[in-house]
């Protein structure tokens, strides 16, 4: 099939543009001739309509080849211009291919048109793929730098050796460098020796291993000398190749949030203070009313601790175990006096009005914003994991491992203690007492770090 060729002719012989036109079919082109003869004419055409190929002589009366390039030239057009002159010398058609035309036919011989229009028009393809490549490239590298500037974040480049090779303006503002400084910068300048040592071998792990560095927070130190705190991850740069070239990554300026973290912890302590404070306020409370149980919930407290640790239950829950532990028997403020120091075997009736402590304290404390559960613990102390425990009769999974805890060491400090009803019953009484009821009545793991702590690591109560 015929290619479709839209062809400007700038010849003055009508002849001449039959010839060319015949020449253009026998290379199987089905040509669309416009001619023309003047300079004006010749920028109307180029205005009016799209042009595949320029051919055009080199002499004519009113307007000369050299001209038709400098105008097509000035247009901005990419349309290959093939020169085709009757008389025209070798040095005369290597001006014309210098000046801008894409090549140059005798008019005496038109068996390398075709040639010659075909490697116009590849060629024009090639330089409009090639425009597009590098427009497409343009968009994504201003896409890519739009995108860099309007982070917040900085982002920046180095090489291997830890030098700036580029960052972005968010980096530059972090930093309080001029770009010309910053620019070649190497991190041993602007940090201490010690951060220094920590960020080469965290990139030492990236570049061997190829795996991410992530939030790594360290501290810089700007142009004018001030530190700040700052939050960086980071991962391997590489050339077209696949070749590490450096390192690229994205930093974040944390001097703010450090300064309300450090804030927040003063808070907490002193949340911590107060709270440690009120729960020994209420265990004083208890205390106060039965002297000769003072010091049994400090005591039940360094078991219990002891216990958890040696479990190895998490520091949070242990924190909260500690504070339960010092107030497990709040709920006798509401048992008579007479009933908790009565020097007698307690009645029935009685032992049944102290065993109400255990619920006591759960109301007590129920409805005070804990950060643990310490009322639970509190109202599950004297439970035991066959249920013949009270107040709530619950068993094994149904109880808190930090209320099993308390439970083991309760029952081994009060039978080791005095109480005004009886003398002490004894260490080793106790011991045997959860030995012997290991996995009936208390939980199996307490037990055993409980045994442990006595037999092996020496415990003893503080006097």
């Amino acid at each position: 099939m015929p290619k479709p060729l839209n062809v400007l002719m700038i010849e003055d012989a009508e002849d001449d543009e039959l010839l060319l036109t015949r020449a253009l079919k026998k290379n199987g082109y089905e040509p669309k001739v416009e001619r023309v003869q003047t300079a004006r004419e010749m920028t109307r055409a180029l205005e009016n309509s799209p042009w595949d190929i320029i051919l055009c002589d080199y002499h004519m009366p009113a307007f000369s080849g050299i001209e038709a390039i400098d105008l097509l030239k000035n247009t901005g057009l990419d349309i290959p211009l093939i020169m085709v002159s009757g008389a025209i010398g070798e040095e005369t058609a290597l001006d014309c291919i210098h000046r801008g035309a894409s090549d140059y036919i005798m008019k005496g011989n038109l068996t390398r048109l075709g040639m010659a229009v075909k490697r116009g028009l590849e060629e024009k393809a090639f330089r409009d793929h090639h425009r597009q490549d590098e427009e497409a490239l343009r968009r994504s590298e201003e896409k890519y730098r739009t995108i860099l500037e309007s982070i917040g974040d900085g982002y920046y480049e180095t090489d291997l050796a830890g030098s700036f090779t580029f960052f972005n303006d968010a980096l530059q503002r972090i930093w309080g460098y001029p770009k010309e400084e910053l620019l070649g910068l190497n991190n041993r300048q602007y940090m201490d020796g010690e951060t220094a040592k920590m960020l080469y071998q965290a990139h030492n792990r990236t570049y061997k291993t190829g795996i991410p560095g992530k939030l790594m927070d360290y501290e810089i130190i700007r142009k004018d000398g001030g530190r700040i705190a700052i939050q960086q991850s980071f991962t391997l740069l590489k050339d077209s190749l696949g070749n590490t070239i450096g390192f690229r990554g994205v930093v974040r300026d944390i001097t703010h949030l450090k300064a309300l973290e450090q804030e927040r912890e003063e808070t907490l302590g002193k949340l911590r203070q107060t709270l440690e404070s009120t729960v020994h306020a209420m265990a004083v409370a208890v205390e106060s009313r039965d002297p000769y149980t003072a010091g049994h919930q400090r005591r039940v407290t360094e078991l219990a601790y002891a216990i958890a640790a040696t479990m190895g239950l998490e520091p949070n829950r242990i924190n909260g175990l500690r504070m339960a532990s010092m107030i497990h028997d709040l709920g006798k403020i509401s048992i008579p006096t007479e009933i908790l120091t009565k020097p007698t075997k307690l009645t029935k009736i009685e032992f049944e009005i102290v065993k109400t402590h255990a619920e006591a304290g759960y109301e007590i404390l129920k409805d005070i914003a804990f950060p643990w559960p310490i009322a639970r613990i509190v109202w599950e102390h004297h439970e035991k994991i066959d249920g013949s425990g009270y107040p709530r009769h619950l068993k094994g999974d149904d109880l808190l491992t930090e209320s099993k805890i308390l439970t083991v060491a309760d029952v081994v400090e009060a039978m080791a203690s005095h109480r005004p009803y009886r003398p002490s019953l004894g260490l080793q009484d106790a011991l045997e007492e959860i030995t012997r009821n290991r996995g009936i009545l208390y939980d199996a793991d307490a037990v055993a770090a409980c045994l442990t702590l006595f037999e092996e690591k020496r415990f003893s109560f503080a006097i």
